[in-house]
């Protein structure tokens, strides 16, 4: 591997903003960081953010089982044009990821991926929700984060056996506060004038208190993913305060996108949980300007053609959000730099116990999972151009300022001026 000098930039990371080059060493790690470096390739940064690769703790991909929808290549290209150098992959494939065979299945495709990939394990057995995976033996393998990706219902006992067990092995319990079939949209006046089933966005707020009380009872730790209701953010941040270990992520389309789409009919706006009104989503904007969200995630969902197709109604749930998420999240937010990327990169390192390799500070050593990011460039994303099987964005052709330019992943430069090389 040549040595690589990525020139002219700013440096922001954990520990703040400076300019300097970067040159990465052979080996694929960061070998010095400074001013006026040279090497046998240079990277133009000048004007532009160097910075730890995005870390995305909720993408769903569909191998094994569903290869046609979404794979480990496809779905890691998508990620890396959108600056992630890793991501956290979901355990709703199928087979669920709910068993070491299953764990060691995804481990070896892993050379198939253009960033790195970690594996989420199933809190039960084919996502069912009635009997509990072996969370010991999968955590053997690695597995440090296990998650309920199925939208069913859990029991309040099984989420406290799982819990206890989660605090046992000392991994994280992640889990969705949204049910699927009790409705189809947010609960209110666009609901009622469409005549289409909603959800009570207090069904989330009732969930969410009923997650962290069973947290606080067994000491697990606890992230809670999708969360779209204010409320919800404001239990979270209270139960913070008084010591629970409780994270939680928002979701680009709930901070960018409301309830109003839907009057378009199209499925790409069904999301899980649904888009809330304009007064929920300014309220989750002020709560994320106030440092009470830690993450922001994608939930990179795919979903065939021939479904996404389908009447409101009838379609799944999701979206793909890999390739705009940095962008959505520049361009709707009202928040400095340093505190997206803190939420984008940083934080979601820590959660999903990848600082050591990914997100926190650039540092002589350290492997080279960087981005460089043009803050001033302006860019309409296609669906039809995006690396992802499914073209299922909710972002299509939307106006978007801040754009992921170079992508470097252990040292190799897997997208160089928004084109992915290999």
């Amino acid at each position: 591997m040549d040595e690589i000098v990525i020139k002219g930039g700013t440096v922001l990371d954990k520990s703040g903003s400076r300019k300097a080059d970067i040159s990465i060493g052979g080996d694929g790690n960061i070998s010095q960081i400074g001013t006026g470096l040279t090497g046998s390739r240079i990277i133009d940064a000048a004007g532009c953010i160097v910075t730890s690769g995005l870390v995305d703790l909720n993408s769903h991909f569909c191998q094994p089982g569903d290869e046609q929808v979404e794979t480990i290549e496809s779905g890691t290209r998508s990620a890396a044009l959108g600056g992630y150098t890793a991501v956290m992959l979901m355990p709703d494939t199928s087979p669920a990821i709910d068993s070491a065979a299953t764990v060691r299945e995804v481990q070896s495709l892993r050379n198939e991926a253009l960033c790195h990939i970690e594996i989420s394990g199933s809190l039960s057995l084919g996502g069912a929700g009635d009997t509990l995976s072996p969370i010991g033996e999968m955590s053997t393998l690695g597995v440090r984060f296990f998650t309920h990706a199925s939208c069913m219902d859990l029991s309040l006992p099984f989420l406290r056996r799982a819990m206890e067990y989660g605090a046992m092995f000392d991994v994280t319990v992640a889990l969705t506060p949204f049910v699927s079939g009790n409705g189809h949209m947010h609960e209110g006046a666009v609901s009622s004038d469409l005549g289409i089933q909603g959800v009570a966005i207090e069904e989330e707020e009732i969930l969410v208190s009923q997650f962290v009380k069973i947290a606080e009872l067994t000491g697990a730790r606890l992230h809670l993913q999708q969360i779209s209701s204010p409320a919800s953010i404001e239990i979270v941040s209270a139960a913070k305060a008084a010591g629970a270990l409780i994270t939680c992520e928002v979701s680009p389309h709930h901070f960018a996108l409301t309830d109003e789409e839907v009057r378009s009919y199209k499925s790409i706006y069904k999301l899980a949980p649904p888009l809330r009104t304009r007064k929920e989503l300014e309220k989750i904007s002020d709560l994320i300007s106030r440092g009470e969200v830690d993450a922001i995630a994608t939930c990179h969902t795919p979903n065939p053609q021939h479904e996404a197709d389908l009447p409101f109604e009838e379609a799944p749930y999701g979206g793909i959000g890999l390739e705009t998420a940095f962008a959505v999240a520049a361009t709707e937010l009202d928040t400095p730099m340093n505190e997206i990327l803190s939420m984008m990169s940083w934080v979601p390192a820590e959660i999903a116990g990848l600082s050591s390799t990914h997100g926190g500070t650039l540092s002589e050593g350290r492997p080279g999972n960087l981005i460089v990011i043009d803050e001033s460039a302006q860019w309409t994303p296609s669906s039809k151009a995006m690396a992802s099987k499914s073209k299922n964005s909710p972002f299509d052709e939307r106006q978007l300022q801040g754009k992921v330019k170079d992508t470097f992943v252990n040292g190799e430069a897997v997208v160089l001026d928004g084109e992915a090389q290999r």
